[in-house]
């Protein structure tokens, strides 16, 4: 037996351990009390709209001003464009949340108050049975994906080729982190647990909106890019989503999963960083 199969072998066994524990715990018990949000169609589709058009409009605008300055390195084009496309994606939904129905804004980031460090204890909680079973599956299913279709290796990650391009550049690598740690979990937690999981919610049942929000945000990371990669890819951020989706209806507060989401892609950012390792999640 190989060191590496050693090793996911090894993370498989912990993640079972800390589910077990969790769920000993009652972590995993599920009786949320009724969380009516009068969120409808048009609001979902507005914040999904506002995010694909800045995203495909921003990067027009960026290369017509900025396309002689950004196009001297890979990396200061990858950082300036996806650190300028987040900004002014979270900034666009942030006035757009202003703009809704302040029953449909409140509704969607809180269910009833309650303490907020109680809603960052459950993050780190979950994330600590979370990390080592998506790590495994994503390990598992590429050792799979290798065997299968007989392959030198997997093609590595989008986020990973542009995050490495950056360890050379402090300033770049720090408009990296901020894109990957802050703005991503907040747009990506806001666009799927905040709206569409409440959409769904509100028609399904929490436990069914879950499982759809989950497959919705796995595929939504889909790159043609990515190959094969994609199958361990999508699986793992599914198995990532159920968890954010679950703590969100448990805590029923958006911060919960924001909290989890940038927890996972912070540990992934520095296991990377140091380690050259996992990053699926990001």
């Amino acid at each position: 037996m190989s060191s590496e199969t050693t090793a996911v072998l090894a993370f498989g066994i912990l993640a079972l351990l800390l589910l077990f524990v969790g769920g000993r715990r009652g972590f995993f018990q599920f009786n949320p009390p009724p969380w009516p949000v009068p969120i409808n169609l048009l609001h979902l589709i507005g914040g999904f709209a506002i995010y694909f058009f800045v995203s495909a409009v921003g990067v027009k605008l960026i290369l017509a001003l900025f396309q002689k300055q950004l196009m001297l390195h890979f990396a200061t084009y990858s950082s300036w464009i996806n650190f300028i496309l987040s900004l002014l994606i979270f900034l666009f939904l942030a006035l757009y949340m202003a703009l809704l129905p302040r029953t449909v804004s409140r509704g969607i980031l809180l269910r009833e108050k309650h303490p907020l460090i109680e809603d960052v204890w459950a993050a780190f909680y979950a994330w600590m049975m979370a990390f080592p079973l998506v790590l495994f599956l994503s390990q598992f299913l590429e050792m799979i994906v290798i065997k299968i279709f007989h392959l030198p290796k997997i093609p590595e990650q989008i986020a990973v080729k542009f995050l490495k391009s950056t360890f050379s550049n402090p300033p770049l690598f720090i408009m990296a982190i901020l894109s990957i740690i802050v703005f991503a979990p907040l747009i990506e937690e806001l666009l799927f647990r905040g709206l569409l999981q409440s959409y769904i919610r509100k028609h399904v049942g929490p436990k069914h909106a879950i499982l759809v929000t989950s497959a919705c945000f796995s595929l939504f990371h889909y790159a043609s890019g990515q190959g094969l990669g994609n199958i361990s890819i999508i699986l793992s951020l599914f198995v990532l989503a159920l968890f954010l989706g679950f703590l969100y209806e448990k805590q029923g507060s958006l911060l919960a999963p924001i909290v989890l989401h940038s927890t996972f892609n912070a540990i992934s950012v520095i296991n990377l960083y140091l380690f050259g390792g996992f990053t699926s999640g990001l």
